[in-house]
């Protein structure tokens, strides 16, 4: 080292003379404002003073813009990650709850989940009235190609939500120093999400992010707060409300100037309080003034050698001071940046200039050299020896050259020996394989990580081993022999503390938080991967929310306990979920299904002990096995034997059949495409005539809706109408049939009255008196025209407010019939109690009455009791004139029928009967 600066030194002092250095000198100073800016020494010099004169004129948030933050202690209170999209439905409840403005969730919503679980986030937007703000990525395709995609939420959730760019860009040094306003998505302008919640019109370019803004006076609260209810509405009320992470173990924190490192949410809170707080920071143009300033400087201290060095110094730090202060003003009142890293450098090679017109240069670099070369190994070795993490520097023989104390410990290594012995065999082929490509690309640079298990004393411990190879220079060397050396380093850190949080958190997502069972995505995941043959079976337990309800929700809890602790003693080795509720998954080895599912059952024929009481359970079980679908496909398939055990009266358990899960299919393709159809005008109503029988002339018509569904074709309001009334949907429907025919029906002649049938549930839940008073007002339709028809379940479980609500509509001069009668339950005093108009035969009467005394007899008492009770008959589904003829002579007042004519549009069917009544008088 020291013979090597001495050669440096001889061929500075010999060869670079006092002029030639001006020159050089001048050269840069003269170069360095055009090409300065450029340099990435220049450009870090600029952004630490931007960043310090932030931090000295430090400024508050507007307060408009509050973080809500998913932290550590709301991870911990969920107790799951990726969090049920439940979770993020309930909190936009309370936020919208608490009178919010606008709400920005930095979650990755691209993928999707459950059906269940997209549904209730879908529907938790939609009521949030169009004020969330969802993000979309632009990012690279391939690390190799420039094209780039936006990943952006799934299409459910954007249609009651705004899609905002949340990208978070970084210069080369890896800190967040700018903001996007915006980008273009499918060709149109789209805002970044700092602008939308900055409030401005602009969605192209970025801006320097100022922060002189402190994140502490950002109002910040935990979600698990919003969650309890703990946080008080005034807190967040007329807000905006940004949502994102900001725990370390998520990894979404970023470098940022100031402040050293902050989550990324926060960044885009304080690039809105940019906008807020009109902060738009700009550059200016300095080259010329930099020139100009150099010009100066170098005629200056030409023209000053007489001036003493220390009084230049003095000027210098006067030039400083003064630009510094003048720069901090700009920033902090006019949001003006000035790079002032240009000029102090110019500065500084103007006092080398003056220097070197008065030393000679070479023999002081020289000195410098070897000094700085001296204080730099010392450095090293302290560096190494103190390090906290394991440090080991070896050289091309492998041999250990330098070695930090910890390193020693968990290698059990000292200097001087090989790093291939007693090293663990991670680290040894990590090592081989770097030298390989070392000799394969000499000169080149080779890293690598590698993680490694060892002891820390008597504890078990994980370590990441970080290993670089690096080139090093040889002057003298043969260049054969330079390629192949090489200096290299271990770097040794201790992870066994994020090891074992990591860890947990895989055992958080994997398993069921009360029964410490497999969790349903967990289960469904290991059955995708599953080899071999085997059964899997769901499991539910029989009246669960009863014994809930009785019980106790407690008491609910350990029951779900018991059945899983119980299960787990009689599968020990088998796959066990919890997949929902009182659902329970079970994957076993191949065996008879009979029995698999004989031992299931037998296994709840003992009453559970739950808190030191017996409760008896019964089961249902589906059960599918690998040979029916594929392996992804098993829990699906069982759940849909669990469908159709529990939908068959008696049947404990079920097989997997293929004919029944395509009806099922269809109904949950049907269930998702009813929340179209009404919105798509896919229902359209055909009218059946109801016909006057001593007249013979048409007295009316009963609404009868059809679904023309684009793919399937027409489909029977026998399969859509419980597919609708299970799903929720039917109080819509229904709605729309009683405006459609309402509006139909006041089109035709004053003497034609319209029916339209009302679903039991549609009664109950909605309010007809409303619709029906809707209906009739916008259609301009007498209410003498409408006639309401209702089944017996419609007052069956709720009698008095169900009578109450008849008898109201009846009092409006809405007519009401009672559908369907003889197939219900009603009792003969319900039936004296019921505030009717009319009373409908059942067409299964109708049908069977000719031929068979009985059923005659039966519809004889039938028209004979709504007689005595002043109401009209109405004799469904008569197809012939047998039929019509007995009605008539029994004394029912009309009929409805194929014999009459099949469901029609509404014009097409009164043109048949008005030309048929036109014949008829002709005749």
């Amino acid at each position: 080292m020291r013979d090597t600066a001495k050669l440096a030194g001889d061929y500075l002092s010999n060869g670079i003379s006092t002029i030639t250095v001006r020159l050089m000198l001048i050269a840069v100073m003269l170069a360095l404002p055009v090409a300065g800016s450029s340099v990435g020494l220049v450009q870090g010099i600029n952004n630490s003073l931007f960043a310090k004169r932030f931090e000295w004129a430090p400024r508050s948030a507007t307060g408009n813009i509050v973080f809500v933050a998913i932290d550590k202690h709301s991870l911990d209170a969920v107790g799951t990650w990726p969090w049920p999209r439940r979770i993020y439905a309930t909190l936009l409840d309370k936020l919208v709850a608490s009178g919010v403005k606008d709400v920005f969730l930095d979650v990755d919503f691209s993928a999707l989940s459950s059906t269940e679980e997209d549904e209730i986030l879908a529907a938790a937007l939609a009521k949030s009235g169009g004020g969330v703000l969802l993000p979309i990525f632009r990012q690279q395709e391939m690390a190799s190609s420039s094209e780039t995609a936006v990943t952006r939420p799934i299409p459910r959730f954007l249609q009651n939500a705004w899609p905002v760019f949340a990208n978070v860009a970084m210069d080369a040094d890896g800190i967040v120093r700018r903001f996007d306003l915006g980008s273009q998505l499918d060709g149109n302008p789209t805002q970044s999400a700092a602008a939308a919640l900055g409030r401005i019109d602009g969605s192209s370019g970025s801006l320097p992010i100022d922060y002189s803004i402190r994140p502490d006076t950002v109002p910040t609260f935990s979600l698990s707060d919003v969650l309890n209810g703990t946080l008080p509405a005034e807190a967040i009320r007329d807000r905006s409300v940004v949502v994102g992470a900001s725990a370390t173990e998520l990894k979404d924190i970023f470098a940022v100037p100031v402040y050293g490192a902050i989550a990324g949410p926060l960044i885009h809170v304080l690039a809105s309080e940019t906008l807020l707080q009109n902060r738009f920071l700009r550059l200016v143009d300095e080259v010329p003034l930099e020139l100009l300033f150099a010009a100066l400087l170098i005629v200056g201290v030409i023209r000053s050698r007489s001036i003493s060095l220390v009084t230049m110094v003095v000027a210098a730090l006067s030039i400083v001071a003064v630009g510094e202060i003048g720069a901090f003003l700009l920033q902090r009142r006019y949001g003006i940046l000035v790079g002032t890293a240009v000029p102090w450098l110019t500065l500084l090679l103007a006092w080398m200039l003056a220097l070197n017109e008065r030393v000679d240069l070479g023999r002081m670099l020289v000195a410098v050299a070897n000094t700085e070369a001296r204080n730099t190994r010392r450095l090293m070795r302290r560096i190494i020896a103190d390090s906290s993490d394991g440090v080991v520097a070896f050289d091309s023989d492998l041999r250990i050259v330098e070695a930090s104390e910890s390193a020693k410990a968990v290698l059990r290594a000292e200097i001087g020996a090989s790093l291939l012995v007693g090293t663990d065999a991670a680290i040894i082929d990590i090592v081989r394989r770097l030298v390989s490509e070392y000799e394969t690309e000499p000169g080149k640079v080779q890293t690598a990580l590698v993680d490694f298990a060892g002891n820390r004393g008597l504890q078990a411990a994980r370590y990441e081993a970080s290993v670089t190879i690096s080139p090093i220079e040889q002057p003298d060397a043969h260049p054969a022999t330079a390629r192949s050396q090489f200096a290299g380093c271990l770097i040794i850190r201790d992870i066994t503390a994020r090891y074992d949080y990591e860890e947990r958190l895989k055992r958080l997502s994997e398993l069921d938080e009360l029964t410490g069972l497999l969790n349903r995505r967990e289960f469904a995941s290991r059955l995708a991967t599953f080899q071999g043959q085997a059964f899997v079976a769901v499991l539910d337990i029989e009246r669960f929310s009863s014994l809930c309800a009785t019980l106790g929700r407690d008491v609910g809890d350990e029951l779900l306990k018991a059945v899983a602790a119980r299960l787990g003693n009689a599968f020990p080795d088998d796959l066990l979920a919890r997949l929902d509720r009182d659902y329970f998954g079970i994957a076993a080895d191949a065996r008879s299904s009979d029995d698999f599912a004989d031992d299931l059952l037998a296994l709840f024929e003992e009453p559970v002990l739950v808190s030191g009481a017996a409760v008896p359970i019964s089961v249902h079980l589906g059960i599918a096995h690998s040979d029916d679908t594929a392996p992804g496909d098993l829990l699906n398939a069982a759940e849909s034997a669990l469908d159709a055990a529990k939908a068959a009266k008696g049947l404990r358990w079920s097989s997997f059949d293929p004919s029944t899960a395509t009806r099922q299919a269809r109904s949950r393709r049907l269930e998702r495409d009813l929340r179209d159809a009404l919105r798509n005008r896919q229902f359209f109503l055909l009218f059946q005539p109801q016909i006057d029988f001593t007249t013979g002339r048409l007295v009316g018509a009963e609404a009868l809706i059809r679904w023309n569904h684009p793919e399937f074709g027409l489909i029977s309001p026998a399969e859509f109408i419980p597919i609708a009334e299970s799903a929720g949907l039917i109080c819509d429907i229904g709605r729309w049939t009683l405006f459609e025919a309402c509006t139909e029906a006041a089109a035709w002649p004053d003497e034609l009255g319209v029916a339209v049938n009302v679903s039991a549930l549609q009664f109950e839940q909605s309010d007809v008196e409303t619709d029906v008073e809707k209906a009739l007002l916008s259609s301009g339709l007498l209410p003498r025209r409408l006639c309401l028809e209702l089944t017996e379940t419609a007052f069956l479980n709720r009698g008095g407010p169900s009578i109450a609500k008849m008898g109201a509509l009846r009092g409006k001069g809405v007519g009401i019939a009672l559908d369907d009668f003889g197939t219900g339950y009603s009792t003969m005093a319900y039936l004296a109690d019921l505030p009717l108009d009319k009373l409908k035969i059942d067409q299964s009467f109708v049908r069977r009455m000719i031929g068979n005394p009985t059923i005659l007899e039966i519809v004889r008492a039938i028209i004979s009791l709504a007689h005595g009770l002043n109401l009209k008959v109405v004799g469904e589904g008569v197809e012939n004139e047998l039929e019509a003829e007995a009605l008539n002579r029994l004394g029912c007042e009309t009929g409805q029928g194929y014999h009459f004519g099949r469901p029609d549009h509404s014009i097409r069917m009164i043109s048949k009967w008005n030309a048929a009544e036109s014949t008829a008088a002709e005749t």
